[in-house]
């Protein structure tokens, strides 16, 4: 109703959503061609511009951003996997079709990717922490984009997930002692590049630093097993910040997706919106962190009249316009 009627957009988004529209704009920027880290800069000058009330609800994006693109990129650049990198034939791509009962579709991929299997329609997904196997599979989403782009002539084989997990990327911290790093955070809160960079600063700054054997070889081992979750296409991804996982997408799949998108999409046409406290309200523990509409919906729940939430926080705008000119994305 607030999305789709009432065709409202939050001002600020939560926390999730803005730190995937910045790095969205990041991986975009590199499969185009250019330097992540020039985005980034004009992110983190618009980022400084907020109250601080703002600056302190979204957290420091700023650096968990850039220390998650070195590790990204890192991960994936191994030079000697060169040919099966992805080519890059489009970046964000809008699709359409016209569903059976002559609604439109439209939609928004990240790009249309080729590697050694053939064409794949990409998304970028940025999460706390990484989906299991079900979520891919229960995704319409992903299977409407397929079907569209089949629709416009466009012969993808199915769906790839690019997730990039959004938390816990730490750096080792020094004993008071300065000979080893302590226990926490553990191996699975940081990458190959962020250890060894912490290594290296160690040794220049600490002479004490690994001054024991023992020490030393368990610092050896713990390199060996972060550089060993480097992805290669031979071996299985391991890494707890990053994995890439396709889904090949079936007719018969497909058929009964758009089906149930049909029935959907009309149902949402013909439904009367004039009652809006009849208007039924999906509550769950995804409403704290995930729903930009929260404040809106609390305030209409509570006092039945949202008036000053609405016009403080929100914006009215097209639903299917995904990216507006002052989003701060620079399009």
């Amino acid at each position: 109703m607030y999305k789709y009627h009432d065709r409202l957009k939050p001002k600020v988004m939560s926390t999730p959503l803005e730190r995937g529209k910045w790095v969205h704009l990041l991986l975009e920027t590199d499969a185009k061609g250019g330097d992540w880290r020039e985005p980034h800069e004009m992110m983190t000058e618009r980022f400084r511009q907020l109250f601080d009330e703002e600056r302190e609800m979204l957290g420091n994006l700023p650096w968990e951003i850039s220390s998650l693109m070195e590790a990204y990129f890192w991960h994936y650049g191994d030079p000697q996997y060169e040919e099966y990198h992805w080519t890059w034939h489009e970046v964000e791509v809008t699709v359409e079709a016209t569903l059976p009962n002559g609604h439109l579709f439209r939609g928004r991929i990240d790009g249309l990717v080729e590697n050694e299997m053939g064409l794949w329609c990409v998304d970028h997904k940025t999460h706390k922490n990484l989906p299991d196997w079900s979520y891919r599979m229960f995704d319409e989403q992903s299977t409407l984009y397929t079907w569209a782009l089949r629709e416009m002539g466009v012969p993808v084989r199915g769906f790839i997930w690019n997730y990039l997990k959004t938390s816990g990327l730490k750096e080792p911290q020094l004993l008071k002692s300065n000979k080893r790093f302590a226990a926490k955070p553990g191996l699975d809160s940081m990458d190959y590049r962020t250890y060894a960079k912490a290594v290296k600063k160690a040794r220049a700054e600490h002479p004490e630093f690994l001054s024991d054997e023992a020490d030393k070889e368990q610092v050896k081992k713990n390199l060996k097993m972060l550089k060993a979750q480097r992805w290669s296409p031979d071996t299985t991804q391991s890494s707890p910040f990053f994995r890439r996982d396709i889904l090949e997408k079936s007719d018969d799949m497909i058929e009964r997706v758009v089906k149930s998108a049909t029935r959907s999409s009309q149902d949402m046409h013909d439904y009367d919106f004039e009652d809006r406290d009849s208007v039924p309200r999906t509550i769950d523990r995804s409403c704290s962190f995930m729903c930009g509409y929260k404040s809106l919906c609390m305030s209409d729940l509570i006092t039945g009249d949202s008036a000053m939430v609405r016009k403080q926080e929100y914006t009215e705008d097209d639903p299917l316009r995904y990216y507006s000119e002052d989003d701060g994305l620079g399009n």
